[in-house]
């Protein structure tokens, strides 16, 4: 539910610039900022697209490692949201049922694992022919947030699955995304969303060079058909801000 009394909720973006393939410095840039997000009083960390990964990972790493090392990646992940006491949303790679996705993994503050969004509309060529795109709109409830309907980047092109993710009653529509800016970057999908659903859309983006140019992508909450925030800047940022009433305020950045 949303919260409607008392103090707002801190939301934070963490627009970060993994580097791909390397799965040790990706994780110490999450563990970082997740951590400072939670010490300025973050409830609920988002993390871009792939941000474990990176998103040109297979070419340098290939794919091998998704299943084999998904138990202790699992183990760091529950253990970062219990050590930040926020509600963790995780970009990664993710293997189940014999097959790989591109997904955003849910962790409570007491570590449980509530579930994920497996990405619909996955590039089938490039750096996402790897991943099997997933099949359902992903409506998950943080306790004291409110009920979050996934995405993850491309997923908001499709106007009838936002319509199937917002159908059983959400109050933020939350997107992990690697949208690189230029020719293919984003050209009103966010603010088309928000208007569509009525509710907030939070976008947690990223920057820096990787298969192709991060450099100067936005994350953004867009409400009401404008975007009401944005951060495009080259360097990584933490992004902060509040969460009451339905309406988001307080946008700053660490």
């Amino acid at each position: 539910m949303i919260p409607t009394s008392g103090h707002p909720v801190t939301l934070a973006l963490l627009h970060l610039a993994p580097r791909p393939g390397d799965l040790d410095d990706n994780r110490r840039r999450i563990d970082s900022a997740a951590l400072a997000a939670a010490a300025a009083g973050a409830r609920l960390v988002v993390t871009p697209e792939l941000a474990l990964s990176g998103y040109g990972f297979r070419d340098l790493i290939g794919t091998g490692w998704i299943a084999a090392g998904q138990t202790e990646r699992l183990a760091w992940a529950a253990g970062l949201a219990r050590r930040s006491k926020a509600f963790l949303l995780l970009g990664t790679p993710e293997a189940a049922d014999a097959a790989l996705f591109n997904s955003l993994l849910l962790f409570a503050p007491d570590g449980t694992r509530l579930g994920g969004h497996r990405k619909v509309n996955a590039l089938r060529v490039g750096s996402e022919s790897w991943s099997t795109p997933g099949d359902r709109a992903t409506v998950l409830e943080a306790p004291g947030i409110g009920r979050l309907g996934l995405a993850i980047c491309a997923d908001l092109y499709s106007r009838r699955l936002v319509a199937e993710t917002a159908a059983p009653g959400i109050d933020l529509l939350v997107s992990g995304a690697a949208w690189a800016p230029g020719h293919h970057g984003p050209d009103g999908e966010w603010e088309r969303a928000s208007a569509d659903t009525g509710r907030p859309v939070v976008v947690c983006n990223r920057t820096g060079p990787d298969s192709m140019d991060f450099t100067g992508a936005r994350s953004v909450v867009a409400a009401g058909g404008a975007i009401a925030f944005e951060y495009a800047e080259a360097a990584p940022a933490t992004l902060l801000f509040d969460w009451q009433d339905g309406a988001i305020a307080n946008w700053r950045h660490l």
